[in-house]
C-alpha cells in the first residue's frame, strides 16, 4: 500500500466551493485536485493499491481532512473539476455532520472520506499502525538509493506551496520520520507523487 498525506496550508474548509476559481477564492484547490489526480489514475485504469489524505487548515472551519481510497472510488475522473466537485460534496457532508460525530470518518461518496483530523493525528495513527513514514523534502537522501521492500506500506508526506513548516517538520523528526528528496529543486506536489509512483513501479511492477 502507497499512502500520501498532504498538507493544504490555505484551501477551504466549507463547501462553498467556486469552482471557476479553485486556485484562488479557494486556497489553491487547484493543487489538491492535481494531487489527487496523480495519486490514482492511469491512462486507462486506477491506483487501486494508494490511500490518498489532504488535510485543509483553510478558513472558515480548519481543519478538515479528506481520505481518498482507491479502491473503493467510483465515477471520479482525473480533471480537476470533476475532483473539486467530490470534495464539494465531501465538506458538504462534513456540515451537515452533527460536531460530536466529526473526529470519525464519514463517507460522502464511495471511497471519499472526510473528517475532523489534524494533519499530525493523522501522520501519528499511521506511526503507530507501524508504517514507515517518508517526508519528500529537497534536503534529504535521493529517493532512487532508498530502499523500501515489496510488501513494505509506506507513508509519504508532502506539502503545498507553503510547505508544511517549521513545527510540522520538527514532529516529524520527532516520530523518526526520514527525509527522501526526488530532486535538488522544488517541485510540485502533484509531480512529486508522480516521481514517487514511476520510481516504485520501475522497482515492483
Amino acid at each position: 500500500m502507497r499512502e500520501f498525506i498532504f498538507k493544504a496550508n490555505k484551501t477551504i474548509t466549507s463547501s462553498n466551493i467556486n469552482l471557476k476559481d479553485l486556485p484562488g477564492s479557494c486556497g489553491r484547490l487547484d493543487l489538491v485536485c492535481r494531487c489527487v489526480s496523480s495519486a490514482f489514475f492511469l491512462s486507462h485504469d486506477i491506483r487501486r493499491d494508494v490511500v490518498f489524505y489532504a488535510v485543509f487548515y483553510g478558513e472558515p472551519n480548519p481543519p478538515v481532512a479528506i481520505k481518498f481510497v482507491g479502491g473503493e472510488l467510483k465515477k471520479v475522473s482525473p480533471d480537476e473539476r470533476n475532483i473539486a466537485i467530490f470534495i464539494k460534496k465531501a465538506l458538504k457532508k462534513f456540515e451537515e455532520t452533527p460536531e460530536n460525530k466529526r473526529t470519525e470518518w464519514i463517507e460522502s461518496t464511495p471511497g471519499i472520506c472526510v473528517s475532523k483530523k489534524e494533519f499530525r493525528e493523522i501522520i501519528l495513527e499511521k506511526k503507530n499502525e507501524g508504517k514507515r513514514i517518508l517526508y519528500l523534502h529537497k534536503a534529504g537522501e535521493d529517493f532512487e538509493n532508498v530502499k523500501i521492500g515489496e510488501n513494505e506500506d509506506v507513508v509519504f508526506i508532502l506539502g503545498d506551496h507553503i510547505g508544511i513548516g517549521e513545527e510540522d517538520e520538527d514532529f516529524l523528526e520527532d516520530i523518526g520520520a526520514e527525509k527522501v528528496s526526488l530532486s535538488p529543486l522544488e517541485l510540485h506536489a502533484d509531480h512529486c507523487i508522480v516521481i514517487v509512483h514511476n520510481i516504485l513501479d520501475k522497482r515492483f511492477k
